[in-house]
């Protein structure tokens, strides 16, 4: 059938109003969704798990994002489980999988694997699933809490109403691997909010002041039975670079 200048017309129509509907039902960005608190993101993962590049990658767009900065805060651990199945993964540590099992146990699920995602110390779930993850960080933003923490220079300001487990960490800016061997063997991986170090500095409650430990870009408060992140913060100036 011949095109007629009806029948181009009607097409253009069609498709120009599909592009405004794929268009309009695309989701507002995640900044302008969530609420005021903060919230930590944890990520337990490995360079050796085949299925960990996409919950990385998915993890590096928030450390990527200006307009999350310090309002959802990314935090990577490299568990070691994987270390003896063909590749080392530079930036594992025993501690990271202890941290993972303190979670498993908190949380009551049936053990640890990769890529996990765990919310605001509450919430866990499969790290690539972008909807789940986003979905977490909404409703973990929203929550009112009356305990704070803030660093202030060489300070950290925490105003606890209750006994709380202060936490301070070093995390490290992207860095990119060229993996040799295992299930990722050849792959060139970029890993994002990597955490070199976790200090567990004591247990604090009521209004007090500690020394921001040399390294420091990020601290947490966290009930220490429950696992729940009930405060956290960034420094100003990032929390991905190392010292």
């Amino acid at each position: 059938m011949k095109a007629t200048p009806r029948l181009i017309a009607i097409a253009a129509a069609v498709i120009a109003g599909a592009v405004v509907l794929n268009v309009a039902s695309q989701p507002a960005p995640l900044a302008s969704r969530i609420g005021h608190s903060p919230v930590v993101v944890e990520l337990f993962t490995s360079q050796g798990c085949s299925s960990c590049p996409p919950a990385d990658e998915l993890l590096g767009r928030i450390a990527k994002d200006p307009s999350l900065r310090g309002r959802v805060i990314p935090l990577a651990f490299h568990v070691d489980y994987w270390d003896h199945l063909g590749w080392r993964d530079p930036f594992s540590s025993p501690q990271w999988s202890q941290r993972q099992l303190e979670y498993v146990r908190a949380l009551g699920i049936s053990g640890a694997y990769t890529p996990q995602a765990v919310v605001g110390g509450t919430r866990e779930f499969v790290g690539s699933n972008e909807r789940q993850l986003f979905s977490a960080i909404e409703a973990a933003s929203r929550r009112s809490s009356t305990a704070t923490i803030a660093i202030a220079g060489d300070v950290i300001r925490i105003d606890a109403p209750r006994e709380l487990e202060l936490l301070a960490l070093s995390v490290e800016d992207a860095q990119t691997t060229n993996v040799a061997r295992g299930e990722n063997g050849g792959r060139t991986l970029t890993n994002y909010a990597i955490v070199r170090t976790l200090t567990r500095v004591g247990t604090v409650r009521g209004k007090v002041e500690r020394p921001l430990p040399k390294g420091t870009n990020v601290v947490l408060l966290q009930d220490a039975k429950t696992m729940e992140i009930v405060s956290a913060a960034a420094a100003a100036s990032g929390q991905n670079h190392r010292s």
